[in-house]
This record gives structure tokens, sequence and C-alpha cells, in this order.
């Protein structure tokens, strides 16, 4: 998401971490690759068509969802790792690490978004999975989502290389335009979810699979589920997989939100009559972003 501003090397020297070395990392497949593995039909669009509505709806959105900031630092020394836990209102999220109180601060900023390389990876519900990155001498930005009409997902990769420290970040975010009230009927919402794993043997495998929510308006509930999950940088189903959260409450500005940093969701309605969903969710070792279609 090339409007949100990003924390980097001078977030990791606040907190007094030095030294780097880079590290490696393998061949990542290509939109032909992710597809036979997830069974995505081919685009229904460009990536350079998603591009060109970013500023508009970047300009509409009075919303920011982020998940917990998960932070790694390299040095020949030491390996650090920080996990600093987002509070976001309105279109603000503050991530504080808990233990030295350092605030990194996210937002949606104004004007002319900067662009990056973006390759359109494969469709599904009128969603198009798309990966923007942008590279510079010694930073880069890597973006893997989607902007939809009225709102935005994605799982956001932030590394910094300088002669000092390497540095990483992993979040993921959603923004848009909230409808601003809980949906008058029940309803079903069809779409996508990416994600990472933040520890274990896999970590730093990107994930993609499908997205469903629910609501039922007699009961006031929502329902959010993905499955069909798939490790794309390995090939193959992910193990730890469905993942529910159910009867969720949704609240007057038709927001939703359950759990705390590890095991939580955060989404929201967007656009007029509820036409679309998107939001973060943490649940274990998996930090993942989702957007759907109101069927």
């Amino acid at each position: 998401m090339r409007s949100l501003s990003a924390c980097g090397l001078a977030l990791a020297a606040i907190l007094s971490l030095a030294a780097c070395s880079e590290t490696s990392s393998g061949t990542a497949p290509s939109p032909g690759d992710i597809r036979e593995v997830t069974g995505l039909p081919v685009p229904a669009e460009t990536a350079q068509a998603q591009q060109a509505r970013q500023r508009d709806i970047s300009s509409r959105a009075d919303s920011l969802i982020r998940s917990t900031l998960h932070i790694e630092t390299v040095s020949p020394d030491a390996t650090r790792r920080f996990r600093l836990i987002s509070d976001c209102s309105g279109t603000v999220c503050h991530a504080t690490e808990p233990t030295t109180g350092v605030i990194d601060t996210s937002r949606i900023e104004p004007g002319e978004p900067e662009l990056g390389d973006a390759v359109a990876i494969g469709s599904a519900h009128d969603i198009t999975l798309m990966s923007e990155s942008l590279i510079g001498t010694d930073k880069s930005i890597t973006d893997f989502g989607a902007w939809m009409r009225h709102s935005a997902f994605a799982l956001s990769t932030h590394r910094e290389v300088s002669e000092e420290l390497d540095f990483t970040s992993v979040s993921s975010n959603a923004l848009g335009q909230l409808t601003g009230r809980p949906p008058a009927v029940s309803a079903t919402w069809l779409g996508i979810m990416v994600g990472t794993l933040v520890a274990g043997e896999h970590e730093g495998d990107r994930l993609v699979g499908e997205a469903a929510l629910n609501y039922d308006l007699d009961s006031g509930g929502l329902d959010a589920g993905f499955h069909g999950i798939k490790n794309i940088d390995r090939g193959v189903a992910h193990s730890d997989e469905p993942v529910f959260f159910v009867d969720l409450a949704v609240e007057p500005d038709g927001t939703f939100a359950r759990g705390q940093s590890g095991t939580r969701i955060h989404g929201a309605f967007y656009g007029p009559g509820h036409v679309e969903a998107a939001g973060i969710f943490e649940h274990f070792d998996m930090v993942g972003a989702f957007g759907a279609k109101r069927q």
C-alpha cells in the first residue's frame, strides 16, 4: 500500500540496535506458479488498473487497520525480534513495543501515491490479487494483496539494509471508505486472503486462500472463515487451516473486531450497500489480510 507511511532504520536505531548482514532469499514463484498452486483463474484486470485507482480510494478512505508489526534486525553479533502492538483510530495506527515503549505511527498519506513495479497474479470473486514492489538502493517495500473499488488489503514487507543493520518489518493492513453501519439484511461476502508465517520452520513463506464472511441479521452475528490456504512459496497446502472467527459483533459503524495480538481479527464493511469487506487477522504464527465482495 504505497499510500501508507512506513517505519525503517530510524525505528531500529531508536530500539538501540546495531550492525547488519544481508540474508539470503530463494527464487520467488511466478504468477503462473501461484495460479497452479491456488487454483486462481488468470487475472481479470491488470495491476496497472489497480494502481490507477489507488489515489481515489486513499483520498476517500476514513479507516485504516493494521496488524501487529513484526520486526527483525540482523547484525553480526545478534538477531533480534520485536513485536509492536497496533492500536488504530480513523486513518492513523500507532504500534507500540511493550518493553521499550517505542511507537511507530502509520497513516494514510494524502497526494499522489508512490507506485512500484506491479504484476497481477490471479482473480477470484471479482478481486485480482497483485504484488507491488518499490525497490531502491538500500530499501524495498512489497505489498501483496488487492485494491478493490472502495477498499484495499495487503500483506506488507519493508526491508532496509545499511552498513550497520539489516531491518525487516512485516504487517497486514486494510483501508477504505466505511459503509458506516451494520448490514440491513443477511448476506455473504466471498474473496481472497493473503498472509505469512512470522515464526517456525516456514517463517516468511507467503500464504493465499479463500475468504468467506456470512452475516445473520436475526442473530446480528458475523462469521469469518479462511480456507483452502496454500503455501505459495513451497507449492503445498498449509497445514493449519481452515481458520474461523465466529459470531462476531458488528458495531454501529460497520466495523468488527475480536481478540488480542496473535489471535485476533479486525475488519469493516466498505462502500455503498456494504459492497466490500476487508480487514486483518492473526492466528498464532500466521498474520493475514483479506478482502471480499458481497454476493
